[in-house]
C-alpha cells in the first residue's frame, strides 16, 4: 500500500510519549500508521524529520479572530495564516464585541470555511439574558457546545444567571466558560485608581484590577458548580492564588478545567514599564509569584492548558494609551508564538516534560471542548494536523517577520528555541519555515462533542 505522505525519522511527541525514530503515515487527510522507521509504509511524498519533534498541531482555545465590526484588527484569512505559520492548526473562535447567537456562528462558520487555511470552532456568549439560555439546545445542535460569560463589566452577569447556566449547558453536553473576575471588587478599584487617584499612566490599568477579584470569582463558581453540577471552564487564569483553588476543586472531583495564557507566563507588571499600553489586557498582569505559579501549575494538572487571548488592536489603538490608559484597547496579539514561546520557555527555562506541553497545548484543549482524539493526538484515525518543530533553531522573533494584520507583537526581540518548520492540516502543507502556503479555505468547521 502506497499512503499520500510519510514522516519518518523524528522525534515523536504527544502527551502520553516521546518515541526517538519513529514517524507516521497519512492517508486521505488522516493519520493511518504510527510506528518506528523500519514499519513505515511508501508513501508519494516522504520528509524526512532528521531528529526533530513531530506532534500534534497545536490548538489555541481562546482566540478572537473574526468579529465582523472589527476586521481591521484581524480576520479568518490574516489570522488563520499567522497561525499555520506558527503551528496551530485549530483556532476556537471566541466572541470579541458581538454576541454570538446561532445568526452570528453561522456566517463565522461560512465566512471561515471560506477563508480560514486552518480548522475551526466556534465558542458561543457573551451569555447575559433568558434569550441567550433558551437558545442553548439550537446552538448545540450546531455542533456548539462552549458558553461564555463574565462576572464583570462590559458584559456582567450574577452568580446566579451563571449557575443556571451551568445547569443549561450540562443538558447539552456542553462547558461554560468563564472571566472569573468578580464584579464589586473590580468596580472599587477602577473607581479608587481612576476616579479617586486620577491616574491615566499605563500601570494604572493592571493596579485597578486586584489579584483577590479573580479568588473571589472562582470560589463562588466553584460552589455552584458543587451545588449544581456542570463544567466551569476558568478563561485566562492569571494568579497563583486562582491555580490553588482550581486544583482544589479538582480534588473534590468536580468538573473545573482551566487555561492561561502565553503572557501570563511571560510578562509581569515590571515589564509595563518598556511596553506600557502595548501589555494592556485583561485580566492584568501580576508578578513574578504568579508567573512561577501558573507554571507549576502546568506542571501539576491544575492548569490545563495555554492559550492566548488574542486580541489584537492596532499601533494606533494601543498608543493613545501612553497619556490615557483607560482609552487603549486592551489585547495583544498572540496565535503565531504560541507554541514557540510556550515550548521554550516550558522546557528551557521551567523544566517541564515534553509530554506535559503537549498536553496543555494540544491534547487538553481538544479532551476538554469535545474534538479529542480527531485533533490533539497522534494516533490512527486522527486527522493528520501536524508540527515539525525544529528544536535546535533559535529564532529572534520580530513583527516583521510575524504575520498579523497589526504589524507588532509584545516578544518583539524575545529568542526562542524551536520554531515549525513544517505545518500540515489535514494532511496537506499549509505552513514552511515559518511561512503560511495554505489556501485560504481549506479550513473545516469541527463541531464540539458532548462532554465526556
Amino acid at each position: 500500500m502506497t499512503v499520500d505522505l510519510v514522516i519518518r525519522g523524528a522525534r515523536l511527541l504527544t502527551a502520553r510519549f516521546m518515541i526517538e525514530g519513529a514517524g507516521v503515515a497519512v492517508s486521505d487527510g488522516k493519520i493511518v500508521a504510527v510506528a518506528k522507521d523500519p514499519h513505515l509504509p511508501e508513501a508519494s511524498r516522504t520528509v524526512d524529520a532528521d531528529g526533530r519533534i513531530l506532534m500534534p498541531g497545536a490548538i489555541d482555545a481562546h482566540a478572537h479572530i473574526y468579529d465582523p465590526d472589527y476586521t481591521h484588527r484581524e480576520d479568518w484569512k490574516s489570522g488563520s495564516a499567522a497561525a499555520a505559520a506558527g503551528g496551530v492548526t485549530t483556532l476556537m473562535d471566541m466572541p470579541l464585541v458581538l454576541t454570538v447567537m446561532p445568526e452570528l456562528a453561522k456566517q463565522k462558520i461560512e465566512v471561515g470555511e471560506r477563508e480560514s487555511m486552518v480548522d475551526f470552532t466556534i465558542h458561543a456568549g457573551m451569555m447575559e439574558t433568558e434569550e441567550h439560555l433558551e437558545r442553548i439546545p439550537e446552538l448545540a445542535d450546531m455542533g456548539i457546545r462552549s458558553f461564555k460569560a463574565f462576572t464583570t463589566k462590559p458584559f456582567e452577569v450574577s452568580y446566579d444567571y451563571i449557575e443556571e447556566l451551568l445547569v443549561r449547558a450540562e443538558q447539552v453536553g456542553g462547558r461554560v466558560i468563564v472571566h472569573s473576575e468578580d464584579g464589586e471588587i473590580i468596580e472599587r478599584g477602577v473607581r479608587q485608581v481612576k476616579e479617586l487617584d486620577g491616574r491615566k499612566d499605563p500601570l494604572a490599568h493592571h493596579e485597578s484590577r486586584p489579584a483577590e477579584a479573580e479568588a473571589i470569582a472562582i470560589t463562588r463558581i466553584i460552589e455552584s458548580v458543587a451545588r449544581v453540577g456542570g463544567h466551569y471552564h476558568v478563561a485566562h487564569i492569571n494568579t497563583a492564588a486562582g491555580v490553588e483553588l482550581v486544583a482544589h476543586a479538582k480534588a473534590r472531583g468536580l468538573r473545573v478545567t482551566s487555561e492561561t495564557c502565553t503572557h501570563y507566563l511571560v510578562f509581569t507588571k515590571r515589564d509595563v514599564e518598556k511596553w506600557g499600553p502595548y501589555l494592556k489586557m485583561t485580566p492584568p498582569l501580576r508578578t513574578k509569584e504568579d508567573v512561577r505559579g501558573l507554571w507549576e501549575g502546568l506542571r501539576s494538572g491544575a492548569v490545563d492548558m495555554i492559550t492566548t487571548d488574542h486580541a489584537p488592536g492596532t499601533r494606533e489603538e494601543k498608543e493613545v494609551g501612553w497619556s490615557d490608559i483607560w482609552q487603549a484597547w486592551g489585547g495583544i496579539p498572540g496565535v503565531e508564538t504560541l507554541l514557540p514561546v510556550s515550548m521554550s520557555e516550558g522546557l528551557h527555562r521551567w523544566g517541564l516534560e515534553p509530554t506535559t506541553l503537549c498536553a496543555a497545548l494540544c491534547a487538553n484543549p481538544a479532551k476538554v471542548f469535545g474534538i479529542y482524539p480527531r485533533k490533539g493526538e497522534i494516533a490512527p484515525g486522527s486527522d493528520a494536523n501536524l508540527v515539525l518543530l525544529d528544536q535546535r533553531l533559535e529564532v529572534e522573533i520580530r513583527a516583521d517577520r510575524l504575520h498579523y494584520k497589526v504589524g507588532w507583537s509584545p516578544y518583539e526581540g524575545m529568542t526562542v528555541r524551536g520554531w515549525p518548520v513544517l505545518v500540515t492540516v489535514r494532511g496537506e502543507v499549509v505552513a514552511q519555515d515559518g511561512e503560511p502556503v495554505g489556501r485560504p479555505g481549506h479550513g473545516e468547521f469541527i463541531p464540539m462533542g458532548r462532554w465526556r
